[in-house]
Parts: structure tokens; sequence; C-alpha cells
């Protein structure tokens, strides 16, 4: 019983997270950071949550943790990640952390940590310090300690202080005079958003219509990015019987933007859909098309296209700003940011990598801030000192949040010992233009956009950059203005679904995965790789297996024709969920071999990677072999088992995520990927 088991044997046998393991793990960083000196004895730990349906205890554990470490815990409540982000970088908290599974499921859950100063994410060496440290702590000792720092809630604080950020004119493009007559449908994921959004969206040229913004009604349920992932266009048949039936905030767009239909076809108005994810750091565009009767699912290639658009018109006037996306985008979001005037850099996957450039380039500007500012040899030494070590952290593929924040609080603590604060003032105003700032864009095709952000002071203005939906959203719609022109068209709708030539995509989730079998030394990489290398010869095409320093553990290789990227290939462990995936990419040209690689590879991942002990994997190989026969009943494929557990999810995972079955009226019936993934487990065996 996992009640029977520690913390940690818990999470590793059984993926659960244990009220036990928020405390521990809370408990652990907390320690690391006393012990490295980062933080001292009271200092304080900004902590919120989502509304995810967990017991009030796992909070309560995670307090703990922060409590008896003797920091302080600074309790939020329900707020979006970015307001959690934001507060405890304004408080000049400790670190700050959210307790979210962000799209995943209301019964998941997760810890996000934000680390005071810098703002970052936690790193793979962040990451193995703080695991060695949970093996080695004893729990039961932990469990008898007492309660040593003070506790206080500041979540009207941290509300009103996200309020004063979304308001402010340097933080959203809105402009008045160009988005009257848009109508704009929220769809808050019944979660962090829910309870606040209406405090956010006060322009009053807009009209907003609020939907899934009840905390009872289950986060994501039928809401939220999650289930549009990979969707370009949703028909109405899509809400009528198909796989969004029950989305609520999709059927108001449809309802209003037909009753709007020939006022739009022949006008500037608009309906628009905006929609979160749980934890409010996620966000993707809907726009109603008049001329089709469709809505267009406008993701973050897109929306980094239009936003990056509007920038470099606006602010800038040269190729030395950045426009970071990730390996998951389509290599032509790239190449036509390059073409917009951007220098383009491609990252792994996950927000932390884009926080990391942000940080590293934010770095770069402030010491050439600082060395116009200060000859002091001693300072000069200590700079490039930083610099040095910084740079070897990206040399040797070994990102560390915590020793590179130390790093650069030990040179500005110089600066304030030997020069004064008024320097320091004077560079964080620096950074806050635009111009100043090489880091210009980052953005996910899952919906993360980031860009800068200020928090004004009294004194000084502070750079600030966090993933928000919802300042996304809204500046999404500002930069999509500057498309428009008197009147709509069939054109413009064209444009916001095609604004440049698509690649080749494709994306095959692999759920229930035993994910060291992807480790440097495991035997079934080697398989998977001599397999690509097989199936990816291709005429006159070369292929280039590399490592990316962010995620050196990745399979990872790219294809080149006559010296430029033409298709580029990774398969990855999911950081949030039970899951792998492999993520093709390419121009369309290559399209019919690239959709051969996909059909080849797809079985041996199915296959090769599941955890055999896994309980769903077994269910899900049990259904498999069910509906091998013919359809079934939905209520012939739960097994006694099964009813402990959310079989929804697994029907949902087998069939939306991987493809393997298909509902066919009342009946679930196999699909030819679920036949291949049976027929090739077969053989293997």
């Amino acid at each position: 019983k996992v009640e029977e088991k520690s913390p940690i044997s818990a999470f590793l046998e059984e993926g659960v997270l244990t009220e036990e393991f928020f405390e521990l793990y809370i408990y652990a960083y907390c320690t690391e950071l006393l012990d490295t000196k980062f933080a001292k004895k009271r200092d304080s730990v900004v902590i919120g949550w989502d509304p995810r349906d967990i017991p009030v205890e796992f909070y309560s554990s995670a307090i703990k943790g922060i409590r008896k470490s003797g920091l302080n815990a600074v309790v939020v409540d329900i707020l979006p990640t970015p307001a959690i982000s934001l507060y405890q970088v304004h408080t000049a908290a400790a670190f700050g952390v959210v307790l979210t599974a962000s799209h995943n499921p209301s019964d998941q859950s997760g810890i996000k940590i934000f680390l005071g100063y810098s703002n970052l994410k936690l790193f793979p060496e962040d990451d193995k310090r703080l695991t060695k440290l949970c093996f080695k702590l004893n729990f039961e000792k932990i469990k008898k300690l007492p309660i040593i720092g003070k506790c206080r809630n500041e979540h009207l604080e941290a509300r009103k202080l996200f309020i004063q950020f979304m308001k402010n004119i340097e933080n959203h493009w809105v402009n008045e005079n160009i988005l009257n007559g848009i109508t704009v449908v929220v769809d808050c994921a019944n979660g962090a958003f829910s309870g606040l959004i209406n405090d956010l969206i006060n322009f009053e040229f807009l009209n907003f219509v609020i939907t899934n913004d009840d905390f009872n009604k289950g986060i994501n349920l039928n809401s939220g990015v999650a289930d549009l992932e990979g969707v370009e266009k949703i028909f109405p048949a899509d809400l009528d019987k198909g796989a969004f039936s029950n989305y609520d905030s999709l059927k108001m767009i449809l309802k209003l933007g037909r009753k709007k239909r020939k006022m739009i076809q022949k006008s500037y108005e608009m309906v628009l859909g905006i929609v979160f994810d749980g934890d409010g750091d996620r966000c993707f565009l809907l726009i109603y098309d008049p001329f089709n009767d469709d809505i267009l699912v406008i993701g973050g290639d897109l929306l980094s296209f239009f936003q990056a658009k509007f920038l470099y018109k606006k602010y800038y006037s040269s190729s030395k700003y950045l426009f970071i996306n990730t390996i998951e985008s389509d290599l032509e979001a790239g190449r036509v940011a390059e073409k917009l005037g951007f220098s383009q850099i491609q990252c792994a996957v996950g927000d932390k990598w884009i926080l990391w450039y942000a940080f590293y380039n934010q770095f770069l500007s402030k010491l050439g801030f600082y060395l116009d500012m200060i000859d002091d040899p001693e300072f000069i030494n200590l700079l490039y000192e930083t610099k040095l070590v910084i740079e070897n952290m990206i040399e040797c593929s070994k990102l560390d949040a915590l020793n590179a924040t130390k790093k650069l609080i030990v040179m500005e603590d110089w600066i304030r010992e030997n020069k004064g604060e008024e320097i320091l003032i004077k560079a964080s105003n620096f950074l806050c233009k635009r111009e100043n700032n090489s880091f210009a864009i980052g953005c996910e095709e899952s919906g993360h956009l980031i860009n800068l952000g200020i928090n004004s002071l009294e004194k000084k203005d502070v750079p600030v950059f966090i993933g928000n939906s919802l300042k996304c959203a809204i500046n999404s719609i500002s930069a999509i203005n500057e498309f428009r022109s008197n009147k709509n068209t069939p054109e413009l709708f064209d444009l916001l679904k095609n604004p440049f030539p698509k690649g080749y995509k494709k994306s095959l989730q692999v759920y229930y995965v035993d994910k060291s079998l992807l480790n440097q030394n495991s035997s079934v990489r080697k398989m998977l790789i001599d397999r690509l290398k097989s199936y990816s010869k291709w005429p006159n095409v070369e292929v280039r297996f590399e490592k990316l320093f962010e995620e050196p553990e990745m399979v990872f290789f790219r294809a080149f024709y006559n010296g430029k990227c033409v298709a580029s290939l990774f398969i990855r462990n999911s950081g949030t969920e039970d899951k792998m995936a492999i993520y093709i990419r390419g121009i369309e040209k290559l399209a019919p071999y690239l959709d051969e690689l996909a059909e080849k590879i797809y079985p041996f991942l199915l296959s090769s990677f599941k955890n055999k002990k896994s309980f769903l994997a077994q269910s899900e190989r049990l259904i498999l072999e069910r509906l091998k026969d013919g359809p079934k009943h939905e209520k012939t494929l739960i097994h006694a088992e099964l009813k402990s557990m959310s079989f929804d999810r697994l029907l949902r995972e087998m069939s939306s995520r991987q493809n393997l079955i298909e509902k066919n009226g009342n009946n679930w019936k196999i699909t030819n990927i679920g036949l291949s993934f049976l027929n090739f487990s077969e053989r293997s065996e």
C-alpha cells in the first residue's frame, strides 16, 4: 500500500506524490539553500497553488516543510503561476513554489520552484543535488522536527501586485482605438485565473465573456489548452458529437460568431477565444472564421510570429535581438523570425530553458553596463570570473540555477558595498528598456510565450520574465490587429491561419514509460538509435546525431541538405508527465520520408519503452487485447482493479494522446496503430 511506503518509494515505485513527499521535497530544498548560505533563517518562501482536486493536507505538508527548516512560509493560496513567481521576486523571497501539474488532469499534481533573485527554474544539476539530498534525509526524523518558521497569509497583497502588473501599460500593448468591436471568450480552464479574471480584464472597449471559471467543475476538464495541442481547426461537427462536444467555451465562440456572422463578414468586428491552462502560464488563441464557419486554433508558433512582427516593427531595428523557440517548433517558424530581422536560437523543450536564455542575455547586458560604470581592477576580475563560471556551465552541459544566481549576487554585492546602491538601480532601469535587452521573445509551441515584463518599485523598475497566459493573450490580440484593415476579408482569415509557409510537423506520444530506458547507457536506447540511422537514409541528405547542452540525454538528430537544416527529430522524456514523445519536424518536401520514418519508429517506441510494472500500462494492454477481435462497449472494458483509478483518463490517453483506440458510437475499437503496437510487442516477446 502507498501509505506504508516511504515518500521516495511511493513516488519511484507507484508514481504517486504523497503529502509526505511534498514535505520532504520542500524541506530538502530549504535545507540546501540554508546550507549553501543562499538563504538564512527566517527568510521567506512564497507558496501558492492552483485549484486542483488534492487534499488540503498536501499544501499543509509543503508549508510544514518550509517552517521546519527555519524559513518563513508566505502563503498566497490559489493564484496563477505568474502571480506567485512575480510576488516572490517582488518580496525578495529565497524562492517561490507553486503546487501544480499545469495542464494535466485534476488527479495529478506537481511542484514548480522559482529561485529567488534570478527567478530561474531548477536545472538538471539542481535536480541532481536535490534528489541526492532527498535520499539522504531520514523522513521519520523530519516528521518529528518542531515547527520553527512563521507562517503568514499574503494572498491579497500578491493578488493586488499582479493586478497592478497587468494594468501597467509597459506590460501590455493594448491600444483601445484598434480593439473596438472585438468579443473575447475567455476559457480559464477552471484553474488559477478563476475568480481573478474579472479584476484583470478592465479594458472597457473589449467585450469579454468568461467561461470555465469555477474551481468546483474540475481543473482542465473539458477546457484548457491541453486537448487543443496539434489541432489547427475546430469544425461545428466537432462540437456537436465529436471530440469537443463537452467544451462549453468552444460552443460559446461558435454561438457568438454565428450570431454576428454577417456583421463580421462586412465589418471590422471579430469573435475570439483565449484559452489558458490550469496554472495560468500557457495560452492559445481561437478565432471564429465567418467565411468558413469554423474556429481557427492559433498555437505558440503562430502567436510568437505575430508578437515578433509587432515587436520588431515597434521597438527593434537590428538583428542583435533574440527570438528563442524550442526544437518542438515548426522549422519554418525560426526561419520566418530571421526574415523579420531577429537572431534565432532553438533550445530544448521546456520554459525553464527559455528563462535561462532570458537570464543569460540579461546578464551579458548587465556586464556591459557595469563595465561602462566601474573601472576598478578588483571588480573587473570578479566580473570576468563570474562570466567564465557561467560559460563553463554551458560548455559542460551542467547548467546550475543556484550557483549561477549566487555568482551574480556576489558580483552585485561587491557593487553595493563598494560603489553604492545607485549603480544597481540604474542598471535595473537600463534593462527595462527593450532596446537594451537582447532577449526579445521566447516561445514554446505548447503556448508558453515569454518577453519582457516590468515590476515597478518605488525607486526602480525591475525586469521580469515570466510565462503569463493573460499577458500573452492580450498582447497577441493587439499584435494580430496589426494585420487587419478596415474590413474583414477571407484573405485575412487565411493569413491568420497561415501567416508563413508551414513545414512538416508530427508529434507522437508514449504513455506509462520506463524513463530510465532512454539513459545514455541503455541497450534499448542503442537499439533505437540504430533503427533511426537505418530508417533515415534519404538521398542527398546528411543526418547528424547531436547533443543539446540543455538536455544531453535526449535523442536528437538533424538532417542537412546543401548545408541547410531540412529536418529534425528528437525523442525525450516528459518532465511533468508519465510519458515520452517523438517530435519530427522538417520542410514539406520531405513529408513522405518523414511519414515513413514515423510509421516505422512509433510501434518500436510503444512496445519497447512501456513500463511493464506500471498498472496503467498493464490495463492499457488488457484493453487492447479485448478490442483485438472487434469493437466493444466501454462497460465491458473495465476490470475490478481499474475501478480504483480514473478509467476516463486511461481511455483519453489511449485515444486522443496515443491513437491506440477510437470511439465508434457507444463502442470503442482498436486502431491500426493499436494493432501495430500489439503485433510488434508479440514479435518482440
